[in-house]
């Protein structure tokens, strides 16, 4: 090798070798020091970018578990404030009971009388003071149904539609589809504001009878059809299941005539009279009690519905007017029927990282007030022999609202129960994934430091001889 004053390349290959072996060992320290393999992007910019996707899902995970504690909380809370409202509506049935009793008069009736309007009030005032951070829980909370059934029609008691659950439907105005008697097919449907339509049609052939030509629900039997793209579920019912106060007939006309008792009303029924003019009648006096009811004439179906409002209906002779249960599902019934879901404040649990509805429970409760339309308890009395009585089928009616409300709260308590067990599962699994990624290998960056660390130091002793080449040449001058 030539002898050179000008250049040291000896030196400058031990430098460069130096500063690669300084810049591995610093690199070592910074992972020993972090426990991290990745501090930079530099260091790995495709596991960087992966990593923290992974860091920022955990942490939504994390706190998806604390929201779903937080809902559990929430529904305790509303759970145990039902709980003393269905104590109030038995011992108010309680009161009804006895004053539907023919030992006791008037007189007696309005110590009852002040009990039961206490037990009311107090309904009304546990729903509205029912509240979790400033929100009130029992006077409907998330989106509910409409139960009036001038606007949901499929709650009419014609349609054989029993109840019917959410669990994230957007507000909104579902019509069904079921034009045919004979195709065992529905089709629910919504148009969302921007003019977009859901839609989702279910087969529930599977579940029907074939009963005198028709497909219906069996009989005493219940099937819940499932639009879970929408998130409706409509409890379809057979006959003799829900024993409500609606009713329609099995006759053409008014037969050999007769009478119908409703309350301390007669009306008289003629020969041969027909369903329309019937329902015409019946209509004018129920509207007029309290409650009131209805009577109108279908077309489509050829036959007399009557809602009874609670009122007792007899037809002298018995059968006169062929009256049974109205409350049960045919196929074809529900066409053009809507149930109405409106929007009202929270009801919404986000228990996953992202912004998806498969990230999201919906919390539904409706409005437990004695006064609200679900309970309807507004007018109810036992000042007398006949309002108590009345009022005997409503509060039973009231009751069954609240199981099902406490029911449905029991169901997403443990359903959240389960999910702060999967979101667990998730962030463990979610978390060694990341630290595969991320993490420093301690034994390998030990081996790597060491090495690095024993480069670095024969690096530097090499540059000192390297330094020391020149210093030959001086022997070439002696």
């Amino acid at each position: 090798m030539p002898i050179r004053l000008g250049t040291n390349i000896a030196s400058i290959n031990a430098q460069r070798q130096l500063n690669t072996n300084s810049a591995e060992f610093t690199k070592r320290v910074e992972r020993l020091s972090s426990g991290l393999r990745i501090n930079r992007g530099a260091d790995d910019a495709a596991g960087l970018s992966v990593s923290e996707g992974m860091r920022s899902e955990i942490l939504g995970m994390r706190q998806g578990v604390r929201n779903a504690e937080q809902g559990i909380s929430l529904i305790q809370l509303a759970e145990g404030s039902l709980n003393e409202v269905s104590n109030m509506l038995r011992r108010m049935r309680e009161l009804s009971v006895q004053s539907a009793n023919s030992t006791i008069n008037d007189s007696n009736r309005e110590n009852l009388a002040a009990e039961f309007n206490q037990l009311s009030a107090e309904i009304d005032r546990i729903a509205l003071s029912t509240t979790y951070n400033d929100q009130i829980l029992l006077t409907g909370f998330g989106n509910t149904v409409t139960q009036n059934s001038d606007v949901s029609t499929a709650l009419d008691g014609f349609s054989g539609v029993r109840e019917v659950g959410i669990s994230g439907a957007v507000p909104g105005t579902y019509v069904f589809t079921d034009e045919s008697s004979d195709d065992n097919q529905i089709t629910l449907a919504v148009t969302l504001p921007d003019g977009t339509e859901l839609k989702q049609s279910i087969d529930v052939g599977a579940t029907l009878d074939r009963d005198a030509g028709e497909n219906l629900v069996a009989t005493g039997t219940t099937f819940v059809a499932n639009f879970d793209r929408l998130g409706v579920q409509v409890t379809l019912v057979g006959p003799n299941v829900d024993f409500s106060n609606t009713f329609k007939s099995t006759v053409e006309d008014g037969g050999e005539g007769g009478t119908v008792v409703i309350g301390n009303e007669t009306i008289t029924i003629n020969p041969n009279e027909s369903l329309e003019d019937i329902a015409t009648k019946l209509n004018d006096t129920l509207t007029a009690l309290s409650p009131p009811g209805s009577a109108t004439f279908n077309e489509e179906f050829g036959e007399l519905r009557v809602d009874s409002g609670g009122n007792e209906i007899l037809d002298n002779p018995a059968g006169l007017l062929g009256l049974k249960n109205a409350n049960s599902y045919i196929d074809g019934r529900l066409n053009e029927k809507q149930i109405v879901i409106s929007e009202a404040t929270g009801g919404v649990l986000q228990v996953g990282p992202n912004n998806e509805a498969s990230n999201r429970i919906a919390l539904n409760i409706g409005d437990m007030r004695a006064s609200g339309a679900e309970l309807n308890l507004t007018g109810i009395s036992v000042s007398n022999l006949e309002s108590s009585r009345s009022a005997i089928s409503r509060i039973d009616n009231a009751i069954l609202v609240v199981t099902r409300q406490r029911g449905d709260l029991g169901a997403i308590q443990n359903r959240l129960q389960f999910t702060t067990g999967n979101l667990g599962n998730a962030i463990e699994n979610l978390t060694a994934a990341e630290s595969a990624i991320r993490d420093a290998d301690v034994a390998e960056e030990i081996s790597e430091f060491t090495r690095n660390q024993i480069l670095t130091q024969a690096a530097t002793s090499m540059i000192t001889q390297a330094n020391s080449l020149p210093q030959s040449a001086l022997a070439l001058l002696q």
